[in-house]
């Protein structure tokens, strides 16, 4: 009860912030490709994935919004909390209905092998 509590609270953070979806889909690239997740093999590469979602959230951040300065700072402060629930509660309450029993762990490197220019097209909500 404590991680939906946890959650919750998170996500009231963040729509107090308002978020758009292509700032949404940047923060989700850069959560999913996180190069700090215990038994990656190719760690530079998904760290490379996550640098170039942070810079073109960064350059949608200053564009669609050059007025607020601290936009950024707002919505990247807030990713920490994820940390602190328990991946595989998060898991089951967001994938499960979607990948079935099948942990994400297992879909991380299908999404690795994808093309860069689909890659491309995904971060920036455009079709290839």
């Amino acid at each position: 009860m404590e991680h939906i509590w946890k959650l919750q609270e998170f996500c009231n953070s963040m729509a107090k912030l308002d978020i758009d979806g292509y700032e949404y889909a940047y923060l989700k690239a850069i959560v999913l490709f996180s190069p700090d997740h215990p038994g990656l093999t190719s760690s530079s590469q998904i760290e490379k994935f996550q640098e170039k979602a942070q810079m073109e959230l960064q350059d949608y951040v200053q564009k669609t919004y050059p007025e607020d300065t601290y936009r950024l700072a707002r919505i990247l402060v807030r990713l920490p909390a994820l940390r602190l629930m328990s991946s595989s509660i998060t898991e089951e309450l967001f994938f499960t209905g979607l990948i079935g029993n099948v942990p994400i762990d297992s879909i991380i490197p299908y999404i690795l092998k994808m093309e860069t220019a689909e890659y491309n097209g995904q971060i920036t909500g455009s079709s290839s």
